[in-house]
């Protein structure tokens, strides 16, 4: 079913599968929505309804429907609007929704901006390596670099721990054996 619904032959062996994909797909599909509409609808109201002369004027939708008490005000809420759904949806972007291997090649699902749209991304075993720890981001026992991408994995849904502590210690079972 998942190989399908991502485009993966079958000799692609799922082996993650993160939590919550229903609503990873609502909440992404939300973000670009109302980001998309309220940028558009700001581009609109100054392109065509805002007056450079009325700057210290209340933003008024209407007749009566005061949104902002200035322009400066009304921008600060659009840029804060913008500000927080960009970094949502940066970190929705880097959460790995499903996984498949091929020996030492892997396959990445990240969600799109869309309803059913995906992203994928193709790494080797050698290239995937864990994040230094970061004081910003509180999940750093997570992230990982999957490649020239980085991407969140949480290691209670790889279908076994075996894939898990394969994609972990692989590079220090191969030094060994050498």
């Amino acid at each position: 079913m998942w190989r399908e619904r991502d485009g993966v032959s079958e000799r692609w062996q799922l082996i993650y599968k993160a939590p919550m994909d229903t609503a990873l797909k609502f909440a992404t599909t939300y973000l670009s929505f109302t980001t998309g509409i309220i940028g558009i609808g700001g581009i609109y109201y100054g392109a065509f309804v805002y007056d450079v002369a009325d700057i210290n004027k209340p933003i008024v939708i209407g007749d009566d429907v005061v949104i902002a008490n200035s322009t400066i005000e009304c921008l600060t809420y659009l840029g804060a609007f913008i500000a927080l759904h960009f970094a949502v949806k940066l970190v929705l972007a880097k959460y790995v929704v499903r996984l498949y291997k091929d020996g030492d090649e892997y396959i990445a699902i990240f969600r799109g901006h869309l309803w059913n749209s995906i992203r994928k991304h193709k790494f080797n075993l050698k290239d995937f390596h864990k994040i230094n720890p970061s004081v910003v981001v509180p999940w750093t026992e997570s992230r990982y670099s999957l490649g020239s991408k980085k991407g969140i994995l949480m290691e209670n849904y790889f279908k076994t721990p075996e894939y898990y502590h394969y994609l972990i210690n692989k590079k220090e079972l191969q030094e060994e054996t050498e």
